[in-house]
């Protein structure tokens, strides 16, 4: 398979509609051969055609056949492999998806293994898969360190259009936890008390269904995730099977068995998931994926956004840590020799001028990278405190 490895540009972008191959007016010409991005002008969208290259179409006027007719031979694959917990790597998703969809490619594949992380990241990744309605987004949960795709990491995924897993790997435990004062860790209802912690339970519980249903996967199964108290049960009714709770059954459901248990969260193994409408097959690997999906002679373009983030993110918190650290070995040296008074009136100014001047580069630092293990109120009480001394050094005569 040839691989070609992606270089980042930055698209600005409004919203994202139908997805596009074979465009055909109502009228029935013109007829386009193509794909649509999420750029929208003044209510038209870019399309990039066969014909004329880049248009601006109405899409209310077409009707669309998604094909590959037009599309890039490509498969866009996007790696999110590790604790969703910044806000820089969330940036850089939603930049990688719009980028990538924007590109034509058959598929996006949004390769996944992590144990979770912060529920409101996950939830801007999921807005923007929800928001690429131009090209088809493909969740593989591939397995590595974590094992599977859990809590955060299962709403990504239930957030794509399709959901494959490789042997081994599990899906689910999407629970929300909170970290008390003491550092432990602690669920909804331990924190904030059985009725406050089940508004806040009940709105991630019913927000992971809304994920599962729009691609015809069980509410229910994806509410179990989230919630220990809810027992699953599998029956068939008439040709179809069902996911239901046992004050649902129908005198004429034939029970086949309990998929979860109360008083557990339910955590799918890959091949319980991919015959419990969670998950829509099971893949030992990538290559394997692709060709059963028909793409495996398609070029693999490898998005570098997240990793260059997470770079980038590392540089800045080392960049950080060593002058935060001088900067409190600075203000010691000062404030000791200010009550030794071994410190001259103009040497004390000059030196907490530049005190002052790392100080609120440290702030402007913690502003522009909010990741950056720091409180931003004790920074600007850092600086405040210094800016203070500096007019008490000041007013000495």
């Amino acid at each position: 398979m040839r691989t070609v490895f992606a270089l980042s540009l930055f698209l600005v972008v409004l919203a994202a509609l139908s997805p596009a191959d074979t465009f055909t007016h109502r009228s029935g010409q013109p007829v386009y051969h193509g794909y649509a991005t999420q750029t929208v002008i003044e209510g038209r969208t870019l399309v990039q055609t066969e014909q004329e290259g880049p248009i601006e179409l109405n899409l209310a006027e077409f009707s669309v056949t998604p094909n590959a007719k037009g599309r890039n031979n490509t498969i866009a694959v996007i790696s999110l492999k590790e604790v969703i917990q910044y806000e820089l790597t969330t940036a850089a998703f939603e930049k990688a998806i719009v980028e990538e969809s924007n590109k034509g490619p058959l598929l996006i594949l949004i390769e996944i293994d992590g144990p979770g992380g912060r529920t409101d990241y996950a939830e801007r990744m999921c807005a923007a898969i929800l928001g690429t309605r131009n090209c088809r987004t493909v969740a593989f949960v591939s397995g590595g360190g974590y094992g599977g795709a859990y809590s955060a990491a299962a709403a990504v995924a239930l957030a794509c259009d399709a959901i494959y897993m490789a042997p081994g790997t599990s899906i689910g435990a999407a629970t929300q936890y909170v970290r008390a004062s003491s550092g432990k860790m602690m669920d909804m209802k331990e924190a904030y008390g059985d009725t406050l912690g089940e508004k806040f339970q009940s709105v991630w519980r019913n927000y992971l269904a809304s994920l599962a249903q729009r691609n015809n996967r069980s509410g229910l199964m994806a509410k179990a995730m989230v919630d220990k108290d809810i027992e699953v049960l599998e029956v068939v009714r008439g040709d179809k099977t069902l996911f239901i709770e046992a004050n649902d059954r129908l005198p004429g459901d034939q029970f086949v068995r309990v998929r979860c248990k109360a008083g557990e969260v339910l955590t799918l193994p890959a091949a319980e998931a991919a015959t419990g409408t969670i998950a829509d097959g099971v893949a030992a690997s990538r290559d394997e994926l692709l060709d059963r999906l028909g793409y495996a002679d398609a070029a693999l373009v490898f998005n570098t956004d997240i990793p260059a983030a997470n770079e980038e993110l590392n540089r800045v918190i080392d960049r950080f840590n060593r002058l935060n650290a001088a900067v409190d070995l600075k203000y010691k040296e000062i404030d000791a020799k200010i009550k030794a008074k071994s410190l001259t009136r103009s040497a004390a100014i000059r030196d907490i001028q530049d005190l002052v001047r790392n100080a609120d580069y440290l702030f402007r630092l913690k502003q522009n990278y909010p990741d950056v293990p720091a409180s931003e109120a004790k920074l600007q009480e850092f600086v405040t405190n210094v800016k203070a001394l500096e007019l008490a050094i000041r007013a000495i005569r």
